[in-house]
């Protein structure tokens, strides 16, 4: 017989309660803790309620948006020098931090990417696979290089690292071979190889 949602959620509301008082008396808090940093069973309810995610969920989450950072590096600077392609990852990770953009790198790389020609990234929305690494040894090494900046520069990210000296508030790049009208708006931190960084 299936269980209704309900149902379910009050099952595992007894056992997360049972767990929560097991957990606690497993743990002693000294006498002279504060009682205000006090581990009560409603704190660890709040906790896990808000903030609780599973390890192998965590893992999950970690390798797509070190997927969808590699795709970007790839697709946006794969032919420029490895300086230009931590560059770009940087401008991905700096918006990941800012309020004005998705507080995820998936998000950041595929915004409006369900509109052809208004994503942030032009690979995002041109109609081709996002893959990449097909081709001559030339792109295939260069997708196995996206693929190494964009997990060390994600690992770095996840460990608080600032992005190279001068890229700390770099969120745009374009290349110097277009004047887009945005970019009066910014001022310049950087020109590496064919992008120029604000």
């Amino acid at each position: 017989m299936a269980l209704s949602g309900n149902a379910t959620d009050g099952i595992k509301r007894r056992i997360f309660g049972a767990m929560i008082s097991t957990f606690l008396l497993m743990v002693s808090v000294p006498a002279q803790a504060d009682e205000a940093r006090a581990l009560t069973p409603e704190l660890l309810a709040e906790y896990v309620a808000t903030s609780f995610v599973p390890t192998e969920e965590r893992k999950e989450i970690a390798a797509a948006e070190r997927y969808c950072l590699a795709q970007a590096v790839y697709h946006e600077s794969r032919g420029e020098p490895e300086e230009g392609q931590w560059a770009v990852a940087s401008v991905i990770l700096n918006r990941v931090e800012s309020a004005r953009y998705p507080d995820s790198v998936c998000g950041v790389v595929f915004q409006n990417a369900h509109m052809r020609n208004r994503c942030q990234f032009s690979f995002a929305c041109d109609g081709r696979p996002d893959d990449g690494g097909y081709g001559n040894i030339i792109d295939r090494q260069s997708w196995v290089k996206s693929h190494v900046i964009a997990l060390a520069a994600y690992d770095q990210f996840l460990e608080g690292d600032t992005p190279a000296e001068g890229l700390e508030t770099a969120m745009h790049f374009h290349t110097t071979s277009v004047s887009p009208s945005w970019a009066s708006a910014y001022a310049q931190v950087a020109a590496i190889g064919n992008h120029i960084f604000y």
